[in-house]
């Protein structure tokens, strides 16, 4: 494969799939479980829901409005308070994922990813729901809650691709959090900035999720949580919104622990958001595209435009990549200023990665979508096409002759620059100010997600999450793997708890240190600290000063 064909069929299909990123109130009295009549029936403080029993013996709800429908006027503004209802409101059906494009890329047609919202796309604007997965009684001591962040590239998914059912009866409440997408989560354009109170725009996706946890602490307590023992999570994209929190001042207090899983948005080789003049820069560019050049009617010209034409107008080139920006309230400082000065809410963090990240993508957007493999000589010129003046250096670290193959080459240096390297830098930042839980998830036989006739997908990214909510559309584990999920499990709901995975029946998981730097190997055959990670992962090789720039590699945008 040439290399200009190389360039464009990788980046045909990686614009397809896109990128992989008020105080707190007093909870009122009304929110509270009718304990004298129906478990599943639950007062919010905007009305009841009726939600149904799960297949765990607990109770699901779904679909729990936690914000006004961001439509007509409201798109594009900060997220408003949910009208009150009458009477009781089902909460049996999930909501209509955030609007998206559906990712049946495949050349079968199929997903590439296993959840519903990726088969199926959408165009409903209210969409701001939430999923709640509770213990069957209400009874006793508060439990501990998770609130979870899909990941998708800041695009693409829904909270309804992820069940709670594994996680919730080890102790927990779990709820899942729909938050606006692509343009519509994260558009800046100097007509909406001259239209907000900050003279901001953007981050309207990292706003709904501080929403739902105000949601979450106003109402958590009905459904038997503890509003004082929250962990925010997610992967991906989802665990790089939470890196986003941790720095956000309107994020204070809204939770207590962080669970980042392959995302960073603080460390050497993470996604820098954008300075709000060049988000507005790209969001004008984006404005004309979608037929709405002129700045001084943008803001009316762009809410007029019907959704289903915003995302195919997001759908393909630059402007496909979304992310929060660095200028509204809610992230008013980059990520790695923020540590620098102090700024952070800093809390316990379990952090970590795959062994294999990048080999996901290799499969995709080179072997399914690029009609791959790699050869020798095609590996080196994507290198030298990427890396610039650098890929010398890249190609002598890895050489292609050093793996089995091409492809593999490949993936370990998206896999080491983009996820691993990153990851170890996160805990070795975090663990400066609170406790830090690191690991590595490294199961070669995760099922897959995609096929992958060249590239064994071994530990990829987003293979963890297989393990910690069940997925009927993926390969049912093996026996050896239930028995890493359990574990896994139990270790995700004890930190939830308390802040530390440890506790009895599990091997022990000591606390990163950078003297140390031990990190949690997860895997079927063994379950315990390794101190080889740094050199696994050539992570000496990768530069440590956040303001030192190698070349981007294919866009890491995913599940």
């Amino acid at each position: 494969m040439s290399s200009p064909s190389l360039r464009h069929t990788l980046a045909r299909a990686m614009a397809a799939v896109a990128a992989l990123l008020l105080p707190l109130t007093t909870p009122l009295p009304t929110a509270r479980a009718d304990a004298g009549h129906d478990s599943v029936v639950v007062r919010t403080d905007h009305g009841w829901v009726r939600g149904a029993a799960g297949r765990d013996g607990g109770r699901v709800f779904q679909g729990i409005p936690f914000a006004a429908p961001p439509t007509g006027e409201l798109r594009w503004r900060t997220p408003r308070p949910v009208a009150q209802w009458q009477g009781v409101r089902d909460a049996t059906a999930a909501a209509h994922p955030c609007p998206q494009l559906p990712l049946r890329l495949l050349p079968d047609g199929g997903p590439v990813l296993p959840g519903e919202s990726n088969r199926t796309g959408s165009t409903a604007e209210d969409c701001l729901y939430l999923n709640v997965w509770a213990p069957a009684h209400t009874t006793g001591r508060p439990l501990p809650v998770l609130v979870w962040l899909h990941g998708g590239g800041n695009a693409y998914g829904a909270g309804s691709d992820y069940d709670g059912s594994a996680l919730a009866p080890r102790g927990m409440v779990v709820v899942t959090v729909n938050y606006r997408l692509g343009a519509l989560g994260f558009l800046a354009h100097p007509a909406l900035s001259a239209e907000s109170g900050d003279r901001a725009s953007g981050d309207y996706g990292l706003m709904d999720q501080q929403a739902a946890l105000r949601w979450v602490q106003r109402n958590i307590g009905a459904f038997g949580g503890d509003r004082n023992r929250v962990t925010l999570g997610g992967q991906s994209a989802g665990s790089a919104d939470t890196c986003a929190h941790i720095v956000s001042p309107t994020a204070k207090g809204l939770f207590q622990r962080a669970i980042q899983q392959s995302g960073s948005c603080a460390s050497p080789g993470a996604v820098t958001a954008l300075t709000l003049d060049a988000a507005e820069r790209k969001g004008s560019g984006f404005a004309a595209s979608a037929g709405c050049p002129d700045p001084t009617t943008a803001a009316e010209c762009l809410r007029a435009v019907p959704v289903a034409e915003l995302i195919r107008t997001a759908g393909t080139g630059a402007a496909s990549l979304w992310g929060p920006n660095t200028g509204p309230r809610v992230l008013p400082y980059a990520p790695q200023e923020a540590w620098a000065e102090g700024r952070v809410n800093a809390v316990p963090t379990l952090s970590g990665n795959t062994h294999d990240e990048y080999r996901y993508f290799t499969a995709l957007y080179v072997d399914l979508l690029g009609g791959g493999p790699l050869t020798p000589a095609s590996y080196a010129a994507l290198i030298r096409l990427q890396y610039g003046e650098r890929a010398a250096a890249v190609l002598d670290a890895y050489p292609a002759s050093a793996y089995a193959s091409p492809n593999l080459a490949y993936s370990a240096v998206g896999t080491d620059q983009r996820f691993a390297c990153p990851a170890r830098s996160d805990s070795r930042l975090y663990g400066t100010r609170a406790p830090v839980y690191a690991y590595e998830f490294a199961d070669p036989q995760a099922p897959p997600f995609i096929p992958a006739p060249h590239t064994p997908q071994g530990a990829f990214h987003a293979s963890e999450l297989a393990y910690l909510f069940p997925m009927d559309a993926v390969r049912p584990l093996t026996p050896a793997q239930r028995r890493l999920s359990a574990t896994m499990t139990a270790y995700w709901a004890r930190f939830a708890a308390s802040g530390d995975p440890n506790g009895p029946g599990t091997p022990s998981w000591p606390r990163y240190t950078p003297d140390a730097d031990r990190i949690q190997v997860l895997a079927p055959d063994r379950v315990g600290p390794t101190t080889g990670f740094a050199a696994d992962h050539h992570c000496a090789f990768w530069p440590q000063p956040a303001s030192t720039q190698w070349g981007q590699p294919p866009s890491t945008a995913t599940p």
